[in-house]
């Protein structure tokens, strides 16, 4: 007597992959909950717990170093070889830079999330939004990144065609750190990427039938 070949979770066969299985790989753990377990949290991975935390933590660093930095410096301006030079204080401050704005604004905004991420990682309701949300964190990381560094850049050469002199020669210090608040957040970009390929991998696992 044939014994009939059916596909798991087709049929009422392998209950265990249903969708709310399938989607919990995705906060937590890959694996389903025992039969009759009735837990109403999904498991929770250390690994995308650990990725979670290090992008809210650099996230915030990102912030709070951008936030911070600036320098004043005195300039000597000569109004004519007769008088003295004037000694004026200049500041450099990353309110100035609308590219410096917009990266502490996006590091911010992707450190709130990662807070509330984690909050709700037990929940097998919030796997859609907080996918969607890291999603759009990704582009907001990137994309604040290369502005930040694109304007970091252009302080330190200047740019000859347009005879936009360098700055960072004056304002060593406020390039220093502010180059340095790029680099930590472009490690959280590139930490929420990490997060989002293993997420990926671990659902599509979890959801095939072979």
């Amino acid at each position: 007597m044939e014994t009939s070949r059916v596909k798991p979770g087709f049929n009422g066969v392998g209950a265990g992959l249903d969708g709310s299985s399938r989607r919990g790989g995705y906060m937590g753990g890959v694996g389903a909950q025992a039969a009759g377990g009735g837990g109403r949290g999904a498991p929770v991975d250390a690994c995308g717990v650990a990725l979670r935390v290090f992008v809210l933590a650099a996230t915030l660093v990102s912030a709070v170093v951008m936030g911070v930095d600036r320098q004043t410096r005195t300039i000597q301006i000569t109004l004519a070889d007769t008088l003295p030079p004037l000694q004026v204080p200049v500041t450099a401050k990353w309110s100035f830079s609308s590219a410096f704005v917009y990266f502490v604004v996006a590091n911010a905004m992707v450190c709130l999330f990662s807070a509330a991420a984690l909050a709700a990682c037990r929940r097998r309701g919030a796997v859609v939004p907080v996918m969607v949300g890291d999603l759009l964190a990704l582009a907001l990381l990137f994309s604040a990144v290369g502005a930040a560094a694109e304007f970091g850049i252009l302080g330190e050469r200047g740019n000859s065609h347009v005879r936009w002199a360098k700055v960072c020669n004056v304002y060593g210090a406020f390039c220093e750190r502010a180059m340095a608040a790029v680099i930590v957040s472009l490690l959280a970009a590139f930490a929420n990427l990490v997060m989002l390929m293993l997420t990926i991998l671990a659902i599509h696992k979890n959801s095939s039938y072979y």
